[in-house]
Formats: structure tokens, C-alpha cells, sequence
């Protein structure tokens, strides 16, 4: 990933109130804003085949710190990253429901 691309996925991750850092696999980390037990991972995942170059794909990790198990990951479109912390805030909350069954 170029340093023009981290800094583009930078400013997209602030501008929805999440407040990253650069790892070392040149992806961006955070912890879950509510629940610091639990990290998200950002990198670009690339465009989709026979869209334009604005629809691009970011591919998201959610992890869960204590446990060293990956909760979920996908990969959401620029356009719709507003969601991100929703959905990773709603699978982390299904995935506590799983673990403590």
C-alpha cells in the first residue's frame, strides 16, 4: 500500500470518528470505540472489477484482544465505510453473546 493510499485511508477512518494508527503490515489499527478488549485492522483491498476507480474496497478485521481470535472480516466500499463501526460493534456484541453461552 503507497503512503498516499495510508494517508486516503487515514482521513476516511477519521472522518467517522476512528482514530487510527499505521501498522507494521501497512495496514491501519484502532480499538473498538466502547470496547477496548477488541482491535480493527483497515487496509485498501483493491477496486471492483468493472466499476469505476472510486469504488474501491476496504478490507476490515475486527479482533478480539484477550482471545487472539479474529471476530469477523469483510471488505465495504468507501461510499458505505460510515457503517463500519456499527457493524463491528454489532458482531462484537454477537460475538460476547457466543462466548459467554
Amino acid at each position: 500500500m503507497t503512503l498516499k493510499n495510508i494517508e486516503k485511508l487515514v482521513v476516511l477512518a477519521e472522518e467517522h470518528g476512528i482514530s487510527c494508527q499505521i501498522a507494521q503490515e501497512e495496514c491501519l489499527i484502532a480499538i473498538l470505540p466502547g470496547d477496548d478488549d477488541f482491535l480493527l485492522a483497515f487496509t485498501w483491498a483493491g477496486a471492483v472489477e468493472g466499476e469505476s476507480p472510486d469504488h474501491e474496497l476496504v478490507a476490515v478485521t475486527v479482533s478480539d484482544l484477550l482471545t487472539e481470535v479474529t471476530v469477523a472480516a469483510w471488505q465495504i466500499p468507501t461510499y458505505l465505510f460510515g457503517l463500519v463501526l456499527r457493524q463491528a460493534q454489532m458482531l462484537v456484541s454477537a460475538h460476547k453473546d457466543f462466548v459467554s453461552e
